[in-house]
């Protein structure tokens, strides 16, 4: 009986080491919350950026990369973190190349929205109101379509799932 037990309980403790190990190496590639922080805050610095030049905004840009310095560098060095995460090797490849397109796409929409300029007014606003604690509470409030290209790391467990009748 005691050999069943002890066999039982390592069966058990193998099952839950290997459930856990799948769920790591299947989360490796999603977007958990602070990969989906550092892709937003990056989408709207580099609308930031190109609104400085092209709405003549480049002393609100500096003020912005000012008062958020040590925050963009850390969401910086997390997106870089995410794209190694999911891509390996040529993760440096597609950070960049992320970066790029997302400037290049701010660009276009400088050039062809007739409100950019207005809209970035805004966003710098909120961004420098003296609400703002940290760059992650700004950004919160800053979905992007950006994000949509990425899953999420998300898991809803039946603890954690509440139906209508819970509520």
């Amino acid at each position: 009986m005691r050999k069943i037990l002890k066999t039982g309980a390592t069966a058990l403790m193998l099952v839950c080491v290997a459930q856990n190990a799948w769920a790591a190496a299947d989360s490796s590639g999603c977007a958990r919350s602070e990969d989906i922080s550092a892709v937003r805050a990056t989408a709207i610095q580099q609308r930031l950026m190109v609104a400085a030049f092209s709405c003549r905004s480049i002393e609100l840009y500096n003020t912005f990369v000012r008062s958020y310095q040590a925050d963009l560098q850390a969401s910086d060095r997390q997106l870089q973190n995410f794209f190694q995460r999911l891509y390996g090797h040529s993760g440096e490849s597609h950070y960049h190349s992320f970066k790029t397109r997302l400037a290049n796409a701010s660009s276009l929409q400088s050039i062809n929205d007739p409100q950019y300029c207005a809209s970035a007014q805004a966003t710098f606003d909120e961004a420098l109101s003296r609400g703002r604690k940290s760059l992650t509470a700004f950004v919160a409030t800053q979905p992007s379509a950006e994000e949509r290209a990425f899953s999420s790391c998300e898991i809803v467990t039946a603890s954690t799932k509440r139906t209508p009748r819970d509520r």
